[in-house]
């Protein structure tokens, strides 16, 4: 009788039959096209200081300006939207959910801004919040006198 040895199957490549493999395969593109996936849509900001301020300027067509809110708590600006989407069909579907476009962004406040008098705008879909700036009043420096 002759004795062969008997290598175990690789593990390191994905089998057809591999839980992971045929998940992927078939739940991917359902996630995706269900808009289930894990992609996060948040707009760009262009931020822009003058002498006199910040302007940030968000490009966010197709909201109105009820979607928006912006918060100013401490040093910190909350920029944030809600829209809910729907669509109006009749007929049968498979599937069929809830649909919410929101997004949240936060800045640190800069310690020369007021926060007190931060305004925003909507405006041919792009929300612009100005911050103005305030001069920080540099403490009066120390003149040591000597003792004669």
């Amino acid at each position: 009788m002759e004795n062969k040895a008997v290598d175990k199957p690789r593990t390191s490549w994905p089998t057809l039959f591999d839980g992971g493999l045929m998940e992927k395969f078939f739940n991917a593109p359902l996630d995706e096209f269900f808009g289930l996936g894990k992609v996060m849509n948040v707009p760009a900001v262009n931020v822009n200081e003058t002498d006199k301020e910040f302007a940030l300027t968000i490009a966010a067509p197709g909201l109105d300006k009820k979607d928006f809110k912006v918060d100013a708590y401490d040093d910190m600006l909350t920029i944030s939207a809600e829209k809910e989407m729907r669509e109006e069909k009749n007929g049968k579907y498979n599937r069929r959910e809830y649909n919410y476009n929101s997004w949240s962004r936060s800045f640190t406040l800069p310690e020369n801004c007021d926060a007190g008098k931060i305004n925003a705008e909507y405006k041919n879909g792009e929300l612009k919040v100005l911050i103005p700036k305030m001069e920080i009043k540099q403490p009066k420096k120390v003149k040591n006198i000597s003792i004669s």
